[in-house]
């Protein structure tokens, strides 16, 4: 091998290993992308982890359930303590145990019957301090279009609102 062939290939091999770091670093940005722009919540129910001689009643939030939220790259619009200026994100694949801050009873089993696939789910752990609220909140992501999060002992889900 000569030695433009072997500063050449040296030069493909760097600009290979910086392009995989590229890809391996916007991995969370790229999730991230998954649930950007506008969802709408369309049917709530008490969580699974409910039970009738339960003290933790499911309250609803009748604002959130009939709002929209929208995910920004630093920010989140939406109905009450959910609107949020500086919204800080975080995404990660989880397993079902991780769902609903591990409310699950049967994990694996509710997770299907909540409609997530088998496998690992993608999720986006939302907080935020605000004047109204300082909050803390993941949305699970079950296909492209539909999105759960939980408050108040009630699961709220979402679809992604199509862009116009």
């Amino acid at each position: 091998m000569t030695r433009i062939q072997l500063v050449i290939a040296t030069l493909g091999l760097a600009i290979a290993a910086t392009g995989i770091g590229f890809i391996l670093k916007a991995g969370p940005a790229s999730a991230q992308e998954a649930l950007a722009g506008s969802w709408d919540v369309f049917n709530v129910h008490a969580a699974p982890w409910v039970d009738a001689n339960s003290d933790n009643k499911p309250y609803l939030n009748e604002e959130i359930a009939r709002g929209r939220i929208t995910f920004m790259a630093d920010s989140v619009q939406g109905p009450g303590f959910l609107n949020c200026d500086k919204a800080h994100f975080e995404v990660m694949k989880v397993p079902p145990e991780y769902l609903f801050q591990g409310g699950l009873t049967d994990p694996a089993r509710q997770a299907k019957e909540l409609g997530f696939a088998e496998g690992d789910i993608l999720q986006l752990s939302m907080s935020c301090i605000s004047d109204v609220a300082d909050i803390s909140m993941d949305f699970d992501l079950i296909d492209q279009d539909t999105a759960v999060f939980a408050l108040d002992n009630m699961i709220y889900r979402m679809k992604r609102v199509a862009a116009e």
